[in-house]
Parts: structure tokens; sequence; C-alpha cells
């Protein structure tokens, strides 16, 4: 954090900051100038799984993250002194934060611009409870930055003289995005993610397992790769064992390494999300390599990426349609890989960290408000 006597004009004051947030982090830096911005982070979400990468490689003050109410409801301790001095405020668009709450009502109360950051809708859709308090969010903020340009359109339609940003949601900078390999040498499917429940990962076990019996080409069948850990690591290990699959599946837990990575997807034929999709679909995508996804579940708003070019959908929670769809997309290696460039296209036009860093820093810089203008997209 920056000294008193060189307060930065804007503090941004969020849950957690994860450790994929460190291009997005250092491209705000670059384009608004020190001390223009300070960040500020727990260490862990009301989920316990979600965090906050390392504070001294992030570049963030670390404020004390309290889960209250069974874990439903959030304080940050510490929010409202960081918070103090700034002309510009950016926090959760999170009804869960009742930080976030103190902020908005306190910048009313203040004059402070105080935008709103995140998902205009929950994971579960426009039906969910917390609707109606996510638009009262938006509607005491100055304006909102918002993860995706189909969400964005909702806040125009929904409340036309709040200005909004678009910051989707990136991990890689433009040029570390592309896709490399030899084409013969990719052996392997490829999951990335927590290893939670909700992400069903026994799906693809199961599905995989069916793939595995019903093999029928020629040479060796793709192993499965998953990176990711989580509670759920035990069970799924023993589980491979118990299908008899787990000479080939490789566990390989948490891989944040960016070569690492890239290297991980220059051998995969087709990453898979067995549950919702989320930014793993925008990784994905910026290698190059198509995405297998469940057609009906609570998906994170990057979904709008998946399309019939840039991968494929199977009837959710049916590991014999999962199945069938790795089959598919192996036995269709040459069409995808002529698809490899305009993959990658699709993520680096409007979701690489430059364009995640460019929406944002226009919403902090902007002398925009509520009441000023109409929404900037």
């Amino acid at each position: 954090m920056s000294e008193q006597s060189q307060l930065a004009e804007c503090a941004v004051i969020v849950a957690v900051l994860p450790e994929y947030r460190e291009h997005f982090l250092h491209g705000v830096r670059r384009r608004i100038g020190e001390p223009g911005v300070d960040f500020f982070a727990g260490s862990e979400h009301l989920v316990t799984t979600v965090t906050s990468g390392s504070s001294s490689e992030l570049g963030i003050g670390l404020l004390r993250n309290r889960a209250i109410a069974g874990r439903r409801l959030l304080w940050q301790h510490g929010a409202l002194a960081a918070a103090r001095g700034r002309r510009t405020v950016v926090t959760d668009l999170n009804p869960r934060s009742l930080s976030a709450w103190a902020l908005l009502v306190l910048g009313r109360i203040r004059g402070q611009r105080v935008l709103v950051w995140g998902h205009i809708l929950p994971r579960k859709g426009a039906a969910a409870r917390t609707v109606p308090l996510r638009r009262f969010m938006r509607r005491l903020a100055a304006g909102v930055i918002s993860y995706t340009w189909r969400d964005s359109a909702i806040v125009r339609k929904e409340d036309p003289d709040v200005p909004v940003w678009v910051a989707a949601n990136g991990i890689y900078p433009s040029d570390w995005l592309g896709s490399e390999g030899d084409e013969s040498a990719r052996d392997r499917l490829l999951y990335v993610g927590r290893l939670v429940r909700e992400k069903k990962p026994e799906l693809l076990l199961i599905a995989y397992s069916q793939f595995l019996s019903e093999w029928e080409g020629q040479g060796q069948p793709p192993r499965l790769t998953i990176v990711g850990d989580g509670p759920e690591r035990p069970y799924l290990e023993r589980r491979a064992r118990d299908l008899r699959i787990d000479s080939r599946v490789d566990f390989l837990g948490h891989v944040g390494d960016y070569d690492a990575l890239r290297g991980l997807y220059s051998r995969t034929v087709a990453s898979v999300s067995p549950g919702y999709a989320g930014l793993s679909l925008t990784q994905s995508l910026g290698f190059g390599v198509p995405m297998i996804v469940a057609d009906d579940e609570p998906h994170a708003p990057e979904i709008e990426l998946l399309s019939e070019v840039t991968g494929v959908t199977f009837h959710a929670d049916s590991p014999s349609a999962l199945a069938a769809a790795i089959d598919s997309v192996n036995s269709q290696r040459e069409s995808w890989a002529k698809r490899r460039n305009q993959l990658v296209e699709t993520v680096r036009r409007s979701y690489s960290a430059d364009a995640m860093a460019d929406g944002f820093t226009a919403a902090i810089q902007s002398s925009r408000s509520a009441v000023q203008g109409a929404a900037h997209v």
C-alpha cells in the first residue's frame, strides 16, 4: 500500500484476488501509474477453496475476512479504513459482502465515487433470490464494471443512466496467448479447476472409463490429466482406482505456472468441464484448445465464448453423453486443429488480461457518475 503522503486516488477493495489476477493487476498499474491505485483483498472467500495469491507477489494490501451467519455473509476488517480519503473506490458486486454494502452507503453519504465490479447475475441466473439485491447495489453505485459484454447489456437495459464498463475476465496478456506443439503429440484430455463436488469431476472419471471401454481407435487413447486441488481429491483418486483407470489418469494438483500450463495445453486434444464452466474456458481457448461443456449448468458468464466453433456440449449429468462427446472430438482432431488460431483470436480480441486492464482503467479514470452520463461500452 502507498504511504499516506502518496495516498492513491483509487482503492480496489474485494474479497479475494487470486494469483491468476497477476497480469491484470500489473496492467492496471502500468496504465494508471504509481501511486494511482491500491488493491486490497482478504486471504479466502466464503467458499474456502477460493483464495488470494501471495500478497507480496501481487502487491496487495491484506484485509482480514470474517465469514459470519454460517459462511453466508462476509465482513472485511480494514475495508472502511482502506477507502478513506480516496476519490474512487471499487468493490465487489456481491450482496453477501456486508463490507461492500457499507462502502456503497458511506460513498453516498461522503459523496465518494464507488463502483461495483463483478458478475451482473449470480450463477443461478435471473431467477435467483439475490438478483434484486444485486440490482439495488448497482443503483447505489456510481457505475458498474462488468465481467462480460453480454452482462453489460443487462445493465444498459435495466439502468440506462448507470455507466457500465466491461473488464472481461482475462488471465494472460495478448502476446502470451497462442497455440503451439506438434499435433501428433496431443495425447491427453485435460480438466483444470478446483476439485469440488459442484464442478462434477467424478462425472468425468465415469465418462472417461466408458470412453476407454468403448475405444476402437488406432494406437493409445488420450490420457486424462486433472489439474487442480480441493477436498474431493482423495475420493477421486480412490474412484479412479475403483474404475480401474488409475493407470491412465494423472492427478497433478495445483499448477499455476504459465509455462507448465502452456506445455500441458500443447499436448491436449480437448479440455473438459463436466460441471459449470468459467475461467477455464477462457484459458483453454486462449491456448487454442476446444472445450467439452455440459449443456445445462449454472455456468459463469464467460460461457458467452462457447459456440459450435469453440467447443461442443453434452447432456448434463450423463456419463454416456460425455463419453460420446469425448469420442467425437478425439475422432475429429484434424478439423479442430484447423481452428486453433480462430479459438485463440476469440480470446485475444476481448478476453486477454490487456483488454481487461483497459476496461478497468477506463472505469477508474472516468469522471462519470451515476447521474452524469450513459453507459460506456
